[in-house]
């Protein structure tokens, strides 16, 4: 994979537009930012490949005024604050964003997530919030609230992949346990949610959003292995309500990319038990046994893609000016 990038400063123009960058640090991108930085180029797009060694170079240039992007796509966790300095440049120069760090900076806190969709009646699990100062009589009136088994959720994540977060909790002791791992912070203590089984499947969902596609899979939360749903799922087992959930969702975070994790539990109901994700895991099937199937992966990106090029050619007519893409 040749990135342009690396070239940008041999070339003597003014200045260079790049249709659309992408900014990456996890190892495990390759494969999907390939990907996109190949679909591009087929489609006459030309892309541009932010990474750490770039990182300097590339906001140099953009403050010189000697390159510009219409588009951008952000795939690095907030670990390095070089990386919010280019966001505000881009923001600056008019470019679009996939997702927009103004929108995703809050996704993180569970507790405010929590909140925001109980109050728009969007179906999540019964939930109370844990402060550190919490006492044992008020923990154990809570518990009997919510039912048992419950879950213990770190407010803000604290590592990756579903670890951070205690499954199959009975009593006060296991939410101690948990806070002493983690100390001084705030948890969302959950009924856990038993899936129903589904053609021996439980009904457990992983459902991605992508400019205004939706693509629904099933996903194991023993195994953690995905499996595409189908139209005849749909109509089968009657999961419309997991691309309804998906819209309203999308219509108030407004992101370009992201996915939410939704069960059917044992009386039929459907809830939202992970809220939202802007870093969606984008590894492959054919290379991780817990990875996204590839076919997904391939409509996700052609997706980006062709609304990539969307974006340019609205641009183009306009003259430049921002859409709504």
């Amino acid at each position: 994979m040749r990135d342009i990038s690396q070239t940008v400063r041999k070339e003597e123009t003014s200045q260079r537009i790049f249709d659309f960058a992408i900014a990456w640090d996890w190892e495990y991108d390759q494969d999907f930012v390939s990907q996109i930085h190949d679909y591009c180029l087929q489609r006459g797009l030309k892309p541009y490949l932010i990474q750490q060694f770039n990182l300097n170079e590339t906001l140099q240039l953009i403050s010189e005024d000697k390159i510009k992007f219409k588009v951008y796509f952000d795939r690095v966790a907030d670990t390095d604050f070089r990386f919010l300095e280019l966001a505000q440049l881009l923001r600056k120069n008019g470019t679009f964003f996939i997702n927009d760090p103004d929108k995703i900076k809050w996704i993180d806190d569970k507790v405010l997530i929590h909140m925001d969709l109980t109050f728009h009646k969007i179906p999540v699990p019964a939930t109370f919030i844990y402060y550190p100062h919490d006492e044992e009589p008020v923990l154990i009136s809570k518990i009997k609230q919510i039912g048992v088994p419950f879950v213990v959720k770190p407010a803000h994540g604290v590592e990756t992949g579903g670890m951070g977060v205690l499954l199959n909790g009975y009593a006060v002791e296991d939410i101690y346990q948990w806070q002493r791992q983690y100390k001084d912070f705030i948890f969302l203590i959950q009924k856990q949610i038993i899936p129903r089984i589904m053609n021996e499947r439980p009904a457990w969902f992983r459902v991605f959003y992508i400019l205004e596609k939706i693509i629904a899979c099933w996903w194991n939360p023993s195994t953690h292995i995905y499996e595409a749903v189908t139209k005849t799922d749909v109509e089968t087992f009657n999961l419309k309500p997991l691309y309804t959930l998906a819209e309203r969702i999308e219509e108030l975070y407004k992101l370009g990319l992201f996915s939410t994790e939704i069960a059917v539990d044992e009386t039929g109901d459907f809830v939202v038990v992970d809220y939202i994700n802007d870093q969606c895991d984008m590894r492959k099937k054919s290379k991780f046994a817990d990875g996204v199937c590839d076919e997904i992966i391939d409509l996700i990106v052609n997706r980006l893609v062709e609304k990539i090029q969307e974006e340019v050619i609205m641009r183009e007519n306009n003259g430049n000016n921002l859409s709504k893409m």
